[in-house]
Formats: structure tokens, sequence, C-alpha cells
């Protein structure tokens, strides 16, 4: 998209965050009230996502959300300036990236949004790490007292602001048709030079290329992650090492068996370590899936900026690990979540989230240097022919 109609979308993707902001200041929302209206239909699941999205609202300063009967808002106004701030230059360098099809526009503010609130829940643990008297050593107590309402949040603004975004870049082509308007890119981020053909087998490369960053990520998780069968899912035993490996580190991106059968606690459960390789498998081939019609469709355009690609991919990773997540938590239950099964695969889809925000940016610089490499692997093969 044009830095024009990028920035526009933007704004729009931030209007919808303005809109629900203030009604969340000015209007008083009990969560339980939303869960129950949801459960009285004999729609459980829909009433615990909804509620529980409801509730990310209480991650924004201010808020009048009430959960338990009591208003929970930041002891600092600096998560929801973050938040905003992320969501604004995310949105925006993912739209650059995008076509002027109105179906890549909301996914990519999709991908950006829940990208955004991963890394403003990162930032609000370290905050809290850091603002505590005992750092390091506290936070496994503050770890799992901290909500996760800042990934819900994106979530929210995911959907609605991808909707919004969809709307707006539809109304644009059309727009645009009906006037005639100039619709070439007025950007100085990109060459102007077109990108060469982008094969099929070249595609294949780069996605490959790109997706070995994620593909080690999880065979080392399988030497730091934990298959005991009584680990504990707060982590409320463990020490500062152990709780940020728990933080970080998606529960279920492991491939191979633990160094250690006894790595953080347990025995070592066969059952665990085979649920938690096929979702790895699955999470796995999924990106290299997307990167591959992602780098099938620069074909005839013009060349993405580096930037823009990076938090591309970035979105990419952190929105497939949270789908990969749920529906892995929704059909193997935890013991402690029997009784609230989607509890508990919204709880795995949050830890997808966090492990996308570390480690997605890592696909994304892949992605970037094979392209490179690739091209210039071409040219001097085409020089040699010659």
């Amino acid at each position: 998209m044009s830095r024009r109609r990028s920035a526009y979308a933007t704004v729009v993707v931030l209007g919808v965050l303005a809109f629900f902001y203030s009604l969340a200041l000015a209007i008083p929302v009990s969560v339980e009230a939303v869960w129950q209206l949801w459960e009285t239909r004999g729609l459980n699941w829909m009433g615990v996502l909804v509620g529980r999205m409801v509730d990310g609202f209480t991650f924004l300063w201010g808020s009048a959300v009430t959960h338990g009967g009591y208003v929970v808002t930041p002891v600092s106004i600096w998560p929801t300036v973050v938040f905003v701030v992320l969501l604004a230059s995310l949105v925006y360098l993912s739209l650059r990236t995008a076509s002027e099809n109105a179906y890549s526009v909301a996914g990519r503010v999709l991908c950006a949004s829940v990208l955004t609130g991963g890394l403003t829940n990162l930032f609000v643990v370290l905050q809290a790490t850091a603002g505590g008297r005992g750092g390091l050593d506290a936070l496994p107590s503050l770890i799992w007292a901290l909500p996760d309402d800042g990934i819900w949040i994106g979530a929210v603004m995911g959907v609605l602001g991808g909707y919004a975004a969809l709307v707006a870049a539809a109304f644009g082509q059309v727009a645009s048709i009906a006037l005639r308007a100039d619709a070439t890119d007025d950007s100085d981020m990109s060459p102007k030079e077109p990108l060469e053909h982008v094969g099929r087998g070249r595609a294949m490369r780069i996605a490959t290329w790109g997706t070995l960053p994620l593909l080690v990520v999880a065979l080392v998780g399988g030497f730091v992650w934990d298959y005991g069968p009584d680990a504990d899912p707060y982590g409320a035993r463990l020490d500062s090492v152990q709780a940020w490996i728990r933080l970080v580190w998606f529960g279920h991106a492991s491939l191979s068996g633990p160094h250690n059968p006894h790595s953080l606690s347990g025995e070592f459960d066969t059952s665990v370590w085979l649920t938690r390789t096929l979702s790895s498998a699955v999470l796995v081939a999924l990106v290299w899936l997307v990167m591959l019609l992602m780098v099938s469709r620069w074909q005839g355009e013009r060349r993405p900026g580096v930037l823009c690609v990076v938090v591309q991919c970035w979105g990419v990773v952190a929105v497939l690990a949270a789908l990969v997540g749920m529906v892995e938590g929704a059909l193997v239950r935890q013991e402690a979540f029997a009784t609230t099964a989607p509890l508990w695969a919204l709880e795995v889809a949050g830890q997808g989230v966090r492990f996308g925000a570390v480690f997605g940016w890592a696909t994304g610089v892949a992605v970037i240097l094979a392209h490179r490499f690739s091209r210039g692997a071409r040219a001097d093969a085409e020089a040699e022919g010659e």
C-alpha cells in the first residue's frame, strides 16, 4: 500500500481503539455478566472467549470494566502508552508491505495487533520485575499474578480494527475506481524497480530457510522444557530462570525429548511429549506454508522494505502460535482446568502469543536474508551462463 493509504488505515485502527477506550472509561461493564449472558444460552465457550476479551480492557488505564466486582487497572499508565505506540507503528509497517486487497489489509492488521499485545504483555512483566524489590527472584511470584490482558486487548483490536481497516480499504478501492485516481505507490521506502520473478522453487527455498529458526527453537525447547505430569501450571515453585523459561517458551514448541527428564519438575511423560511434538510440527508446517504464500505474492510487486517484512513475519508467527495453542489446549485438557477447559485453551493461546513475540522476529530476518542470498546466487549463475 502507499504511504498515504497505510497512514489512513492506521488512523482508522486507532480510531476503533479510541472508541472502545472511551466506552471502557465511561460505562461500567461486568465481565461476569457478559460471561453469564452467553452461558445461559448454552454457549459456554463463547461466553468464556467474549468475557476474556472484555476483561482485556481492564489493561487500559482508568478502565471501568470490573472483574469479580472490582475495577482492576494498571498501576502505571506506561503499559497503555506502550500499547498505543506499538499498535500504530506495527500496523503501519505491516500495511506498507500489503497489496490493495482488502482481505490482505485485514490480515496484516490482525497480525500486527496480536503482536502488539504480546510485546506489551512482556513489557508489563519486565516493568513489574524491575519495580519489585526482589528483582529477578520475585519473578516467580509475579509472573502468574500479572494477567495477560494486554494480549487480549490486542486480539480485540486485531478483530475489530482489522474489520474496520478492511472496510476502509474496500471503500478506498471503490473511490479510486470511481474517481480514476492514480494508484501508484508514492513511497520512498521501496526501490522503484519491480521485484524480479520469484519462481515456485525459489519461493519454497526462501520459505524453508525462513522457517529454520523456528525449527531450531522448537528443537532446543525439548532440552529445556518440562514434560512432567506434575508440573505446576502456574510456576509458583520455580526459581527465576525457570520462570523466565515458562514465560517466553511456548510449552508446546518442543520437537525433541528433554536432555534431563527431571529438567524442571516431575518424571518424563511420553504422552505429554507426543502431544507437544505434534503441536510443534503443525506450527512449523503452518509457518512454512504462510511464508511460501507471502513470498510468492512478491512476484510482480515492488520489493518490500526489510523492516516491513520482518514485522509482517513476526506477527504471522504470533498469530499462528496462538491458534495452534488454542486448538491444542482445547483438545488436551489439564487436570487443573478440567472443569473450565475453555480457560485452559485461552491460557495456552496466550503462551503462544508470548512465544511469537520473543522468537518470531527471527523468521522475518531469515526470510530477508534468504531472499537476498538467493537473488545474489541467481545473478551469479546468470553471469556465468553468459
